[in-house]
């Protein structure tokens, strides 16, 4: 592919994924953002909170990246961080606790330079900066990667565009969710959360984000620090409502319609091809 094929939206795009599944970004070499973010659970994971290079354990439950540019606070617990490009260094380099470890901005960038596929992505991508690799640059660019991961074409999404029926157990369950157990008061409008922050129980220090549900039902284990191992059991924790069993199952029903089988398996966002695109 010549260069002149890749418009400079495109080019930061690609350059964007490249970098996100890099693990040269990690201070060894051994994690990339794609490590802790698969796309197979919505860029989130299975574990309940990840272990970084230094093997310090994780504190915090990775969240799905779905739809992330809709989000106007980018953690559980931290309000103020709300760019892309101003989170992207609290995983690379933040210290509480480590988790990529890279150890400075100019290691960060005499890595990537040091790439030949980077340095004509970089003069693709920011021409106004005459493809000057830094570490604000690289930041831009996976966060204009992680701008595209849109997830709106799930069943419940379907249901709503094409009046496709959901199964009676679903339909079952999305009205306990909206209407009779009222869990739309918090889980509402296109990311299902209201993205406002909570005192989980009266004891609580921190309050935490609600958090989307999109996706939920491959984005085990649950809650912000990973606790709840399964959907009934993250229905049980903290919410104040009484459940039967069969309610508990119509709403994991209603919670598996919200899976968006396109997103998990879209080309676009996966591993890119080890040849560089210019």
């Amino acid at each position: 592919m010549q260069a002149s094929s890749l418009s400079q939206e495109d080019a930061r795009t690609a350059l964007g994924r490249r970098l996100f599944y890099d693990a040269d970004l990690s201070a060894d070499g051994s994690m990339s953002c794609a490590t802790c973010h698969n796309q197979k659970h919505a860029f989130a994971e299975s574990n309940a909170t990840h272990m970084g290079v230094t093997n310090e354990e994780g504190i915090r439950n990775v969240p799905s990246l779905a739809n992330i540019k809709d989000f106007t606070t980018l953690t559980w617990l931290e309000q103020h961080i709300s760019r892309l490009e101003d989170q992207f260094f609290t995983p690379l380099m933040g210290h509480d606790p480590v988790e990529m470890g890279m150890t400075s901005k100019a290691v960060l960038e005499q890595r990537v330079a040091s790439d030949a596929c980077y340095q004509k992505l970089f003069k693709q991508a920011f021409p106004d900066e005459s493809g000057h690799i830094t570490a604000d640059t690289i930041a831009q660019a996976v966060s204009a990667f992680e701008r595209t991961l849109v997830s709106n074409t799930s069943a419940w999404d379907r249901a709503q565009k094409e009046h496709q029926p959901l199964s009676l157990r679903a339909q079952e369950g999305a009205s306990l969710f909206f209407k009779e157990k009222k869990c739309a008061a918090c889980h509402s409008g296109f990311l299902l959360s209201d993205q406002k922050f909570y005192k989980l129980t009266s004891a609580s220090s921190t309050a935490v984000r609600t958090p989307s549900l999109r996706n939920v039902a491959v984005t085990a284990p649950y809650l912000h620090d990973g606790s709840a191992p399964t959907l009934e059991a993250a229905l049980q924790a903290h919410h104040a409502i009484t459940l039967t069993p069969r309610q508990s199952e119509a709403l994991v029903a209603f919670m598996q319609t919200l899976t968006d089988q396109t997103f998990l398996h879209n080309p676009a966002f996966g591993l890119p091809a080890e040849e560089c695109p210019l």
